[in-house]
């Protein structure tokens, strides 16, 4: 079925919202304002599925997407609006969201990215038929790309070496670090063929790593922000804009701190540049906690790290000033938010990647914190997904 209508408002992940007969329809590479004919694609009890057949009425914030696979790879949800008006865009949505779900009303301060492509320092590809290559969005429909532009210089050059990674099926993962170093880990049940010389020739390899073995060189580098060094081992989780990620950190350091908990600490990437007396960090990633005691190490710090899940801050005898959490999307379970509730420390920081479950913690974290700053952080632009980071003191 195709029919038209007119978009009112944008999703929090870029999708146009319009009516059809009453019941919502969403459209993903439609704008506010826009009217657009649609074709449905799928027809949910509460609302449809629609894909973007033609722009009838164009909004005046519509720009020509610079990326050839907008609209086919699944990656991006705005490279046909300007960078200043995406964000614009996910800050509005956000407070819509605290203020709808969590009854807070609040200014949303935005933290630009300097970049908003070239930004990425992490890229997982499928491939298929020796080709590169992302899945279509919610589909298994491969489609494939000779190059990405969220991606790093580094991590692009990649692309024209196809010739020396060549398997027919799998995954391959392409790391960079600040000094545009590179490491490449492949996972396929097929023989590889990889020429590691000419890749050497081309890019400033770290290392290789093929099934969890390290074919040549090493399994980590070391990244940089700001002054403050770190080893990041290829499975270990580390922002992917350093650009936002260090303006994170001067916001961090605005303020001094006692006795701090790291929650979902990582590699130490948040803990270890806080003014503060004291740090515990805690991380369930066991080769996480082996980079983080490196790199307290490297920074000359002597912060605490315990493999554990966030109840283990429940072992720590100090009385905790602060507590940072940056949990996975999935946000905080009950364990945890009921020990943030009954230990009221002064400060809680809280950075997420899914609004949806920051709202639903924040709607109880509520009751006994004052949440004092929100910032939008532009740490995915052109992306549906959006960074949240939010300062609260207790009441």
């Amino acid at each position: 079925m195709i029919t038209s209508i007119k978009i009112d408002r944008l999703s929090y992940d870029g999708k146009g919202i319009g009516y059809i007969d009453g019941k919502v329809a969403f459209v993903c590479g439609a704008l506010p304002g826009e009217e657009v004919s649609v074709k449905v694609i799928s027809d949910k009890k509460s609302y449809y599925e629609c894909e973007l057949v033609d722009v009838i009425t164009r909004s005046d914030k519509r720009v020509e997407s610079a990326c050839p696979y907008f609209n086919e790879c699944g990656g991006c949800a705005y490279m046909h609006v300007s960078h200043s008006d995406e964000s614009e865009m996910k800050a509005s949505a956000l407070e819509d969201i605290l203020k709808r779900k969590a009854g807070l009303e609040v200014d949303v301060k935005k933290v630009m990215s300097d970049k908003d492509v070239c930004y990425r320092n992490k890229l997982s590809l499928k491939v298929k038929n020796y080709e590169f290559g992302f899945y279509r969005e919610e589909t298994h429909e491969f489609v494939k790309i000779d190059d990405c532009l969220l991606a790093s210089d580094a991590i692009r050059s990649v692309f024209k070496l196809k010739d020396c990674l060549r398997f027919r099926e799998g995954n391959i993962l392409i790391r960079s670090n600040f000094n545009g170093e590179v490491i490449i880990k492949i996972d396929t049940s097929d023989e590889a063929k990889i020429d590691i010389l000419k890749i050497k020739e081309s890019v400033k390899l770290v290392g290789i790593i093929l099934n969890d073995r390290v074919i040549y060189g090493e399994d980590f580098f070391i990244e940089r922000v700001h002054n403050y060094f770190y080893k990041v081992n290829v499975n270990s989780f580390f922002q992917v804009n350093l650009n936002i990620l260090g303006k994170v950190i001067d916001i961090l350091r605005e303020n001094s701190y006692g006795v701090v908990a790291d929650l979902y600490c990582g590699v130490g990437t948040l803990g270890i540049p806080l003014k503060k007396d004291k740090l515990y960090g805690i991380e369930i990633v066991k080769e996480a906690v082996i980079d983080a005691i490196y790199n307290a190490k490297i920074n000359k710090q002597d912060n605490k790290y315990m493999l554990g899940s966030a109840e283990v801050i429940s072992k720590i005898n100090d009385k905790i000033d602060t507590i940072i959490i940056d949990p996975p999307r999935a946000g905080l379970n009950r364990k945890t938010l009921d020990f943030l509730i009954n230990y009221k420390s002064r400060n809680l920081i809280y950075m997420s990647c899914n609004p949806f479950t920051l709202v639903r913690d924040l709607s109880i974290l509520k009751d006994i914190y004052e949440v004092n700053d929100v910032y939008y952080l532009d740490m995915f632009p052109k992306t549906k997904h959006m960074e949240c980071l939010c300062v609260l003191k207790l009441k």
